[in-house]
């Protein structure tokens, strides 16, 4: 039987590679991207991955949708608007 293996202490932290899935018109902006920064898809995704891990995985971005705003202020509640209003 395989016995399980003590943890270490001292673990190195080398780069993996792995695939994530995306639209193709993303994975060629992604490609565009890492070509004009120097460097190449794998390295840009994993530095893009890390920084938001980095900040706390914000879901800056990911709330969907949002509702489309009023081109125009809401109404005014205040009394002064409304008598400014029927005194024209």
């Amino acid at each position: 039987m395989t016995r399980i293996p003590p943890r270490q202490t001292k673990i190195e932290d080398k780069d993996r590679r792995f695939y994530v899935v995306a639209p193709s018109s993303r994975y060629l902006e992604l490609q565009q991207e890492a070509i004009q920064r120097g460097t190449d898809l794998w390295t840009l995704s994993g530095a893009v991955l890390c920084a938001w891990l980095d900040a706390g995985c914000p879901d800056i971005g990911f709330q969907g949708p949002t509702p489309d705003k009023s081109p125009s202020p809401p109404p005014s509640s205040s009394p002064l608007a409304h008598e400014e209003r029927s005194g024209q």
